[in-house]
């Protein structure tokens, strides 16, 4: 059995891709022993009132939290915003903007779909029906209602991934920019699961240089589902680039039993949490010797 975190700063609700609402993910937290956390939906902080209702209820601590879409040299990558003011303009703007591409994005996949002989527009349909910014993860499961694939991995790896019939690359922001707008709304930035893009260990060095010279904070060390060796590439890539560490399962769907939300490793003594300091109120958690 994995050790019980008290922290977990990467969770999402339905107000992005998400299958619980922001309350009940919130409940779903606190319930799998999470005392500190974060609601980090695809570029929206819409569920944010909700679970903060919800967490004070539950005598939970949650800091505002969102996942941004970035490009960093022609590849999408994704940076949490945690701890910042939801109001501060610079974010809000751009979050319309990101908003507006997702929605741009999904016309296009729709269109791709359809011509690849999928129910794309009718997919799409069920996106928009269910009145949520639109994810990719939205369009599998509205594939698999239609009949259109088997499961979410195979809607995936048939129709949305990378390389396959219904994917379209949108035309997000620089990682610079995205990052610049969580620094002007006073949070903290870091870059999710760093280990999960296709990079060499040079240009995930560059990529943290480039990030923390545009501000960046932290990096996300433990993740949910990155196992052992991941985390101790991600843990040597905190310590050789000055960043700090953040602890988060990624969590969608209490169905899918590999990212718990809570049920994860420790961060390592040798790391120094994110979490420490402002913007972040006080939080007290044993963390791992070095």
């Amino acid at each position: 059995m994995n050790p019980l975190s008290l922290v977990d700063l990467h969770l999402h609700s339905s107000a992005s891709d998400g299958v619980l609402d922001p309350a009940a993910l919130v409940a779903h937290a606190a319930g799998c022993g999470v005392r500190f956390m974060a609601l980090t939906d695809h570029d929206t902080v819409a569920g944010l009132d909700q679970a903060a209702a919800a967490a004070k209820s539950l005598g939970v601590i949650l800091v505002a939290g969102v996942e941004l879409s970035a490009d960093w040299r022609g590849r999408t990558l994704h940076v949490l915003g945690l701890a910042f003011d939801p109001l501060a303009a610079p974010l809000a703007g751009g979050l319309l903007q990101l908003q507006a591409t997702r929605q741009e994005r999904a016309l296009q996949i729709a269109a791709r779909l359809d011509a690849a002989g999928a129910p794309g527009n009718a997919a799409h349909a069920l996106v928009r029906g269910a009145g949520r910014l639109p994810t990719r993860m939205h369009f599998a499961r509205a594939l698999v209602t239609l009949g259109a694939a088997r499961d979410i991995t195979t809607a995936f790896d048939r129709w949305l991934a990378r390389g396959r019939p219904g994917y379209f690359a949108a035309k997000w922001p620089s990682l610079a920019e995205v990052t610049g707008w969580i620094v002007a709304a006073g949070g903290s930035a870091v870059i999710a699961h760093p280990m999960r893009y296709p990079l060499s260990g040079g240009a995930r060095r560059e990529l943290c240089a480039e990030f923390a010279a545009a501000g960046g904070r932290g990096i996300e060390v433990i993740t949910g589902g990155g196992g052992i060796r991941n985390a101790d590439q991600a843990i040597s890539l905190a310590i050789r680039c000055g960043l700090e560490g953040s602890v988060g399962s990624d969590f969608h769907d209490p169905a899918i039993p590999w990212n718990p939300p809570g049920r994860l490793a420790k961060l390592p003594g040798s790391v120094r949490p994110v979490w420490s300091g402002p913007p972040f109120p006080e939080f007290e958690t044993d963390a791992e010797p070095a």
